[in-house]
């Protein structure tokens, strides 16, 4: 009682913490603080070094200070980045004890050459990049992600969801990147290029985890280049035995990716797939005028409580998606992001 210590955010490193992370959410950064909160405490009890999280990596430094009544959550406030430290922000007290530092560990990147690259459709290319055997065998789970840079030079890489399901190859992955400010350096990488390529990360659609024996049906919501982790998801086949039904929303039929797997997927995937296209004229056979999220409900849903979905794709269509399908009676819970 009486002390505390707060994170604080400073211009270059100076402090004994670096972190270099961009939360996507307030949540997010509030949950992380909390975490910060345990650790303090627990360190109190066990003076050792930790290590957890293999996306993030922290390490638990333990080191001698001032016993501390509160870790603050003000850091949380806003995004993370250069420096943080530790510092004093009350009258000190006699009673010593173990608190902890955190620090995060830097990605690790590996250079690689990009195998192909070709055009998917419309401002999209279908890049194969040979990551090797060992990163390869990191990939567990449909719609995990990779971050990729040119060199050491570029500041931010980009975040690449696979395309490919696990163990598709033996060491390469499928992307399918859609040509923006940020990714046109990768869409215009030649085949034998080199980029340098992080380790897997994320969780993935965890539905080996959500979708128990009572999920019967699973809907795949997926728009433009969104498709790429759910492509991986159908592909693998982890959903055999349910009952899948794929809605991949596009602006025309020329934007639309992968058209030419729609056969392959329904019939060795078992995946029913509506093609749905807002700003098309003439539209190809069986597919539909209009968005995802109004096709299936269009379509209904037999039993929504044993109901299970799969998003990736803009903001509108998973919020509106998710608020329909809801009141319809599929449970929040059964409702998966690959983040």
């Amino acid at each position: 009682p009486g002390g505390a210590y707060i994170l604080t955010h400073k211009e270059g490193f100076t402090g004994t913490c670096k972190l270099n992370l961009t939360y996507p959410s307030l949540l997010w950064c509030r949950m992380y603080a909390l975490g910060a909160l345990i650790a303090t405490v627990a360190a109190a009890a066990v003076p050792t070094t930790l290590a957890f999280s293999p996306s993030f990596t922290p390490l638990l430094r333990s080191s001698v200070a001032t016993r501390t009544s509160l870790c603050s959550t003000s850091f949380a406030a806003r995004p993370m980045g250069g420096a943080c430290s530790f510092h004093r922000a009350a009258a000190p007290v006699a009673k010593k004890r173990m608190v902890v530092f955190l620090q995060m560990a830097d990605d690790t990147f590996a250079s690689c050459k990009v195998v192909s690259n070709e055009e998917a459709a419309k401002d999209l290319r279908l890049i194969t990049v040979d990551v090797g055997s060992t990163l390869s065998g990191e990939y567990k789970v449909p719609g995990q992600y990779v971050k990729m840079r040119k060199d050491d030079t570029m500041e931010k890489p980009g975040f690449f969801a696979i395309a490919s399901a696990p163990g598709a190859t033996s060491s390469s992955f499928d992307f399918l990147i859609k040509r923006t400010d940020g990714s046109s350096w990768l869409c215009d990488t030649a085949a034998g290029g080199e980029v340098e390529v992080s380790t897997v990360q994320g969780p993935g659609y965890r539905y080996a985890e959500k979708f128990g024996s009572d999920i019967e049906e699973v809907i795949v919501l997926a728009t433009g280049s969104g498709i790429a982790p759910l492509k991986a998801a159908i592909e693998s086949k982890d959903l055999e035995g349910k009952k899948v039904r794929l809605y991949y929303g596009c602006k025309t039929p020329e934007a639309c990716a992968f058209a030419d797997l729609v056969s392959k997927w329904e019939e060795e995937c078992g995946a029913e797939v509506v093609q749905c296209f807002s700003q098309a004229g003439d539209l190809p056979k069986g597919a539909r005028k209009g968005y995802v999220q109004a096709a299936v409900l269009e379509d209904g849903l037999d039993k929504p409580e044993k109901t299970g979905v799969l998003f990736c794709g803009v903001n509108d269509m998973v919020k509106e998606a998710k608020e329909a399908l809801e009141k319809a009676g599929v449970k929040p819970e059964s409702m998966l992001m690959n983040f």
